[in-house]
C-alpha cells in the first residue's frame, strides 16, 4: 500500500515540477530571470539542458501568444547563446570523442536551435495570419531575423552530420523570408543578439545559409562549414536578392515555394516565386584573399579568424570558388563513373590499415629456417641454432602473426567506379568513424593487394545507411618502419639501428622507392614535425630521409612529401670530391 502511494506521489510531482512557493519559470520575465539567475554556474551542459527544457515546455503547453509569453521565450533564448557557444566549441574542438558523447552534444545544441526556431516561428506565422493588430508588432522584425538564424543553424547541424535536409526546414524558412519581403523589413539592419559583432538583416541572414547550403556537397569537414559560417559574416555586403535573373553573372536562384535549397539559374519557372542573386563581386574578394595567402598573409589578418590556418584557408577558399562560380566554371567530374556490383573488403584507421597490410605481406608459411627470418634472426641460428626470446621481441613490429580474417576488415558492396575511386551504399549505423576524411584500405574480396583510398563524399540517405564517396590513391602502400637516426654511432644491420633504443612507427610508403622525389608517406600526425629525418627499413633504395610539407591529412593520420636526407652540418659534398679527384 505504502509502495502504490509512493508511485502515486511521484507521478505527481513529475506533473507538478514547482511546489508549494515556487514560480513557474515560463510563467513570467520576473519567474524566469530568477529562475536563470538560480542556475549552477560551471556546468555548461546542464545549464543548457535547463533552459532546453523549459523552451521545449514552453513550446508544448503555449496556448495563449502574449507578448509576455513572447518575452519569456526571448529571454531564455538571450540566456542560453553563451552555453550553446560553449557546446558548440566543444564539439568542434573534440573530433575524437565516443560515438556517445558525440550524440549527446549534437542532441544538446541541435535541441536548443529547434526549440528557439519552433517558438520564434510560430508568433511570426501566427503574426501573418492575424487581421488585427499584435501587442508584440514592433518585435516581429527582431524575432523573423531570430528565427531564419535558427532555422539556418539547424540545416548546417544537419549538414555536420551528413543529415539530408528534413522536417520541411527549407519550406519554413522560405516563409519566413517571404514574411520579411511582404511587410517591408527584409533589409532593415538589425542585432540579433546584444553580443553580436555587427548587424545583419533577414535577407543577408537567409543569403548567408543559401551560400552555407551551396558550398556544402558533402564533402567539407564540420570544422570546414563552421569556418565558411564565421567567413559568410564579413561577406555580406558582396550579396543581394533580386526578383530577376543577371544573363551576365554567375546566377544562383531559389523557389520560395519549394521545400529545397538554392540552385543554379538554368532554366527558371518565371511563374514561381523566384528570386536571384549573383556571385560576381564575392568571387573577386575570394580571389583577392587567395592572393594575399599566396603572397604571405596571416589569416588573421584577412578576416579569416585568427585560429584559421593557411594551407586549410587556401583550401577552403578553393572548394568556395568552384561552388559559388558560374555553371562552366564549377568543379567537373574527373572521371565518369561506371555502375557495378561487387564486394570488397574494407578496413579503417591507419592502425588497423598497417595490421592488414602485415597480414597481407607475411610470408603463408615460414620456416624456422628458411628465407622469411630477418638478419637478427638469422645470426640467432646461425649462434644459438635458436631465435633468443630477446630478438622475437625487439624484431616483433616488423613480423606480425598471420592472422587471415580480422575484426577490422568490413564487407561493402561498391555500385559504382571510375579512374579515381568508388560509390558505396553501406549500412552507417554504429560506424561512428565514417567521416570524410576517413583514412581506408580496400580491395576485391578475392584479391590479396590493399589500395590506399579516403571518404571524399558522405551523405546520410537514412537512419540505416549513407552514400559514401571514396577517392583512392593511384600507388600501392607498402609497410615501412621508421626510426630516429641514433645520436651516437652504433652497431647497424641494413642501414637501421636494431641495437638501439629508439622505437619504431609503423607507416605506409607510397611510391616505388627509387628515390626519385616523387615518394610520399603516410604517417600517425604525432610523428610529424618538418624537416624531421628518420632511418628506414623496407624500401630497397632508400635509407633515410625528411619529412617535407604535408599532402593531405585528416583525423589520425597525415600524408607528407618525401624529401632527400642531408646530414645535419655536412654539406653535398659531390662537387668537391669531384675536383679533388679531377
Amino acid at each position: 500500500m505504502n509502495s502504490l502511494a509512493a508511485k502515486f506521489a511521484s507521478g505527481i510531482a513529475r506533473l507538478t515540477p514547482f511546489g508549494k512557493g515556487d514560480e513557474d519559470p515560463i510563467g513570467s520575465v520576473k519567474a524566469a530571470t530568477r529562475w536563470i539567475a538560480a542556475l549552477p554556474i560551471g556546468d555548461a551542459f546542464k545549464c543548457q539542458q535547463s533552459i532546453l527544457g523549459e523552451l521545449k515546455r514552453l513550446n508544448e503547453n503555449s496556448s495563449h501568444f502574449t507578448k509576455d509569453r513572447l518575452a519569456v521565450l526571448m529571454l531564455l533564448d538571450e540566456k542560453a547563446q553563451d552555453l550553446q557557444d560553449t557546446l558548440v566549441r566543444q564539439y568542434l574542438r573534440n573530433p575524437r570523442m565516443s560515438r556517445s558523447v558525440e550524440s549527446q552534444l549534437w542532441h544538446a545544441v541541435y535541441g536548443l536551435y529547434w526549440e528557439s526556431a519552433r517558438g520564434y516561428y510560430t508568433f511570426v506565422q501566427l503574426f501573418s495570419t492575424r487581421s488585427e493588430k499584435s501587442t508584440y508588432e514592433s518585435l516581429i522584425p527582431l524575432i523573423t531575423l531570430r528565427a531564419i538564424r535558427a532555422f539556418g543553424h539547424l540545416l548546417k547541424w544537419r549538414s555536420i552530420r551528413y543529415l539530408p535536409a528534413g522536417e520541411k526546414l527549407w519550406l519554413r524558412l522560405h516563409n519566413l523570408y517571404r514574411i520579411a519581403e511582404s511587410e517591408g523589413f527584409n533589409r532593415q539592419p538589425m542585432l540579433a543578439y546584444a553580443d553580436d559583432s555587427g548587424a545583419c538583416s533577414c535577407e543577408s541572414a537567409y543569403l548567408h545559409i543559401s551560400m552555407v547550403s551551396l558550398a556544402n556537397s558533402g564533402t567539407l569537414y564540420p570544422k570546414q562549414l563552421d569556418l565558411l559560417d564565421q567567413w559568410l559574416r564579413s561577406w555580406q555586403m558582396h550579396l543581394q536578392l533580386d526578383r530577376r535573373m543577371s544573363p551576365d553573372a554567375p546566377s544562383f536562384v531559389v523557389d520560395l515555394s519549394a521545400d529545397h535549397g538554392p540552385r543554379r539559374a538554368r532554366k527558371p519557372d518565371l511563374n514561381k516565386p523566384m528570386r536571384f542573386w549573383t556571385t560576381s563581386a564575392l568571387l573577386l574578394k575570394l580571389d583577392e584573399l587567395s592572393a594575399a595567402l599566396h603572397a604571405g598573409s596571416a589569416p588573421g589578418q584577412l578576416g579569416l579568424t585568427e585560429n584559421a590556418r593557411t594551407a586549410e584557408s587556401l583550401d577552403l577558399l578553393k572548394h568556395l570558388q568552384l561552388s559559388w562560380s558560374s555553371l562552366t566554371s564549377r568543379e567537373q567530374r574527373r572521371a565518369p563513373r561506371e555502375n557495378m556490383k561487387r564486394m570488397f573488403d574494407v578496413a579503417h584507421g591507419h592502425s588497423a590499415i598497417i595490421s592488414q597490410l602485415k597480414v597481407a605481406e607475411a610470408p603463408t608459411q615460414v620456416s624456422p629456417y628458411g628465407s622469411g627470418l630477418s638478419y637478427n634472426e638469422a645470426d640467432d641460428v646461425q649462434v644459438y641454432g635458436f631465435i633468443t626470446e630477446r630478438t622475437r621481441e625487439r624484431v616483433s613490429q616488423m613480423q606480425a602473426p598471420v592472422i587471415r580474417s580480422s575484426p577490422d576488415v568490413e564487407s561493402w558492396v561498391m555500385h559504382d567506379e571510375s579512374e579515381c575511386g568508388f560509390g558505396a551504399i553501406v549500412e552507417s549505423r554504429d560506424k561512428d568513424w565514417l567521416r570524410v576524411g576517413a583514412l581506408i584500405c580496400l580491395k576485391p574480396h578475392e584479391s590479396h593487394q590493399w589500395q590506399l583510398g579516403i571518404v571524399r563524399r558522405l551523405s546520410r540517405v537514412n537512419d540505416d545507411s549513407s552514400s559514401v564517396g571514396i577517392e583512392t590513391l593511384a600507388e600501392p602502400p607498402s609497410l615501412v618502419m621508421l626510426y630516429d637516426p641514433p645520436a651516437v654511432s652504433t652497431y647497424t644491420v641494413d642501414g637501421v639501428d636494431l641495437n638501439g633504443t629508439s622505437q619504431a612507427h609503423a607507416s605506409l610508403w607510397l611510391g616505388n622507392g627509387n628515390g626519385n622525389g616523387q615518394e610520399s608517406v603516410v604517417i600517425d600526425p604525432v610523428n610529424f614535425i618538418p624537416g624531421r629525418a628518420f632511418q628506414i627499413h623496407g624500401v630497397s633504395e632508400i635509407r633515410k630521409f625528411s619529412l617535407g610539407k604535408p599532402i593531405d591529412r585528416s583525423e589520425g593520420w597525415i600524408r607528407v612529401a618525401v624529401e632527400p636526407y642531408v646530414e645535419p652540418g655536412k654539406p653535398d659534398l659531390e662537387p668537391s670530391t669531384a675536383a679533388v679527384g679531377n
